[in-house]
């Protein structure tokens, strides 16, 4: 069921998500289609992102594929220059984009790690480039959220390219919230920090850059077992979130519970000054058995 503030603010205008043709990118934009806005289904799978907006439009809604690389600072700034010449605003830009990567920290292939980091910390930074300025110049009321994790506030064996990723998108929320408050545009900035929601997003890591580190496998398999019966519907996420988004939080949840334990998990690790979590107790938790000798 659809709420009031999310149905009041986002009945109409324009909402660009990337990463948009699965996972939480297209919740997300199924989810702001039914409430009336015009979704730009951004991904670098063009032919999914056709896929999604013609289910969408079929389903009466408003949606535009394109296809970019949101590594590609050139090609964001064409999908921002040509979203605003076609629309002459956008009053939300989704920073959804990312992938994952197993393996432990000093194991993993240079070339991986720079494509990590380029979609998931220099894409969002490309977007915010090519869009805050013309969303500034347009004066719209609008809105800017960006996706973290809870991977953005602690600490996790074997995922260390996406862990610092969503640490690094976190500060960048945390920065441009406040660089808008000095120039006074009405612009509000979420961080979203979503738990578990069904996705493909471990399979697709270990199918982009595979490792033979025997126990960042085991986790990643167990956490795409654990995603597929534990996880969130897509949908169900997109609207809890969309609603928080719609009420002008800054800390978005797809799982208020979940997500609120991880914050306070960071907070007393800091307050204690106490070392990372020892991943033993996850991996006991898994039913995997690694040794200490790698």
């Amino acid at each position: 069921m659809q709420t009031s503030s999310a149905r009041e603010r986002f009945s109409r205008g324009v909402a660009v998500v990337t990463g948009a043709a699965a996972g939480i990118g297209e919740g997300l934009a199924r989810h702001l289609s039914s409430l009336g806005m015009t979704v730009v289904v951004s991904d670098i799978d063009g032919g999914r992102a056709a896929k999604v907006v013609d289910e969408i439009v079929a389903a009466g809604g408003k949606a535009e594929p394109y296809a970019v690389d949101v590594a590609d600072p050139d090609a964001v700034e064409t999908m921002a220059s040509e979203v605003f010449d076609r629309h002459g605003s956008v009053e939300l830009l989704v920073n959804n984009a990312g992938v994952e990567s197993a393996g432990l920290l000093w194991e993993i292939d240079r070339e991986r790690w720079q494509r990590l980091m380029q979609i998931n910390v220099d894409g969002v930074f490309y977007c915010l480039r090519s869009f805050v300025p013309r969303m500034i110049a347009a004066g719209t009321p609008s809105c800017i959220a960006n996706l973290s994790s809870v991977g953005g506030l602690n600490a996790v064996a074997v995922q260390s390219p996406y862990i610092v990723s969503k640490h690094a998108v976190l500060a960048m929320t945390e920065c441009l919230h406040q660089d808008l408050a000095i120039v006074g545009a009405p612009i509000q900035v979420s961080a979203v920090i979503p738990h578990s929601i069904r996705s493909e997003i471990f399979l697709s890591a270990q199918r982009e850059a595979p490792t033979d580190n025997p126990t960042a496998n085991a986790v990643f398999a167990a956490m795409q077992r654990d995603n597929v019966e534990k996880g969130l519907d897509p949908l169900v996420a997109a609207e809890h979130m969309v609603e928080q988004i719609a009420r002008g939080e800054f800390w978005i949840h797809s799982d208020d519970d979940l997500c609120i334990a991880a914050v306070h998990r960071r907070a007393h690790q800091l307050l204690d000054l106490a070392p990372p979590a020892d991943p033993q107790a996850m991996l006991t938790r898994m039913g995997i058995a690694a040794g200490r000798d790698r």
